[in-house]
This record gives structure tokens, sequence and C-alpha cells, in this order.
């Protein structure tokens, strides 16, 4: 996509691309790719705050929903849309993690006083 841009920026070599012409590059790049890092951004928020979170994480990786999506979006280069019936699950089944691996940290606790 960057070299796209700049082939079509330097009118196929014959100027120097300029300012303006990576502006533009990175314009569309973030309105293409927003998306994804806004995803990232979340679930780099929810589960990487604490040990019990990432223990949550790493369970909700082991369902074969998440993995297809995972896969089909690095796949598409995009946010890929999902079946919402599967997205409710998903979303209950990482809840009830979030709560376990809380639950299970805090009798850790106790055990390590």
């Amino acid at each position: 996509m960057c070299a796209e841009a700049i082939v079509e920026g330097s009118e196929n070599g014959k100027r120097m691309v300029n300012e303006a012409d990576l502006r533009t590059y990175l314009e569309k790049w973030d309105k293409t790719y927003w998306p994804t890092y806004k995803v990232l951004d979340v679930l780099q928020k929810v589960f990487y705050r604490s040990n019990p979170a990432r223990e949550a994480f790493v369970e909700m990786c082991a369902d074969e929903y998440v993995q297809k999506m995972t896969f089909d979006s690095y796949l598409y280069k995009r946010v890929v849309p999902g079946n919402p019936w599967e997205d409710l699950k998903l979303a209950v089944n990482t809840i009830g993690s979030l709560v376990r691996a809380n639950a299970l940290r805090r009798e850790m606790e106790k055990i390590n006083v």
C-alpha cells in the first residue's frame, strides 16, 4: 500500500514525493486499518491489566470461533464481521472467564499470605 502510494505520488518516478503525498497515504492507511488497531487496543486494555485478565485471555484464545475470527482478520487484513450469536456466546464466556480468574486470584492471595 505504501509503495503504491509512493509510485502514484511520484507520478511513476517523475517527481519526488513530498509531505502532502505521505499525509494522503497516512490518511488512507488510518481509514483502512483504524478498526483493526482499535480492536487490538481494547483487547490490550481489557486483558493485559492483571494476571487474572491474562489468564482469561488465554482461555478465550482456546475457543475455535476466536481462532477462526483471528485467522480471517489476518487473512483479509481487516476486522471481519462475526456471527452475532457466536459473538454473544463469546462475550458471555469471556465475562465468565474474567470473573473466575479474579475469584481464583483472591483464593491464591489467601494461600500466599
